[in-house]
């Protein structure tokens, strides 16, 4: 299988192994994982300069169970390597809403955008944790006893209040409201990873919705078009900072090829 600049073993049928996220993908089904931001992903010498590949097979399909989530490769930061680990073990048993792909794939795609924006490892691992505490049983105590104040204040400032006491769809509104009227006073940090996030949605939304056409939106807890477009652009327009990079110039793309084009856009 050939994927972008990244090569990986797969089956005829396009299935392969994912050691990240201990799962069975398929590239052809356009799921979201390979990237840089992968822990499979090693960089080796070549003699053109630096190359990579992947260390996921088909062949490796019957995986021990008791091996790590994903696998330690040669000149991966071990600060990286923990936080991996960490939420891996965290979002283990999580699925992409109403799919079968891994929830992991979607903090690989994260971390992919994550590191088009910066080398800072903390900011990285900051990406990779960013769901923890939203939805799963961590704390922002437990993260800042792992990963230190800083990494545990840019996760807390990305992560939403649920309101778990009432139901999403009731508080999807507000809580999407809070996210737009708060982003501009959080750090430089948070408004990244935020970018990189909603990035990394955006993108694994427009491939199912390439797919299955408008029906994706009915999986939500707002199924209403025009409110999910709503958001995407006000969240772009709160990071206008990052215009000229390319994940941003990514996420506009993204953004209009699933609710078109708004007039004065080239």
């Amino acid at each position: 299988m050939y994927n972008e600049e990244h090569l990986v073993t797969a089956d005829k049928e396009g299935n392969f192994y994912c050691r990240a996220v201990d799962a069975v993908l398929n590239w052809r089904e356009n799921q979201q994982v390979c990237g840089v931001g992968c822990p499979c992903f090693a960089m080796t010498d070549t003699v053109a300069g630096k190359d990579g590949c992947f260390v996921c097979r088909y062949e490796e399909v019957q995986s021990d169970k008791d091996a790590p989530l994903f696998p330690s490769v040669q000149g991966l930061d071990k600060r990286l390597e923990k936080a991996y680990r960490y939420a891996a073990n965290a979002h283990h048993g999580q699925y992409r809403k109403g799919t079968k792909i891994p929830y992991f794939t979607h903090i690989i795609t994260t971390v992919n955008y994550c590191m088009e924006l910066t080398d800072d490892v903390e900011v990285i691992q900051a990406a990779i944790l960013h769901d923890t505490v939203e939805d799963t049983s961590v704390t922002l105590q437990d993260l800042q006893r792992e990963f230190g104040e800083r990494v545990a204040r840019i996760v807390e400032a990305d992560t939403e209040d649920k309101r778990r006491d009432k139901p999403a769809s009731e508080t999807w509104e507000i809580r999407k409201r809070e996210t737009v009227s708060h982003l501009a006073d959080k750090s430089y940090e948070a408004r990244l990873v935020m970018l990189a996030d909603k990035t990394a949605n955006a993108e694994s939304l427009l491939r199912e919705w390439e797919q299955t056409g408008d029906a994706v939106w009915n999986k939500f807890n707002m199924r209403d078009k025009k409110m999910q477009e709503w958001y995407f652009r006000s969240v772009a327009g709160c990071l206008a900072e990052f215009s000229d990079t390319s994940v941003m110039k990514k996420l506009l793309e993204y953004i209009d090829r699933l609710f078109g084009k708004k007039a004065g856009h080239e």
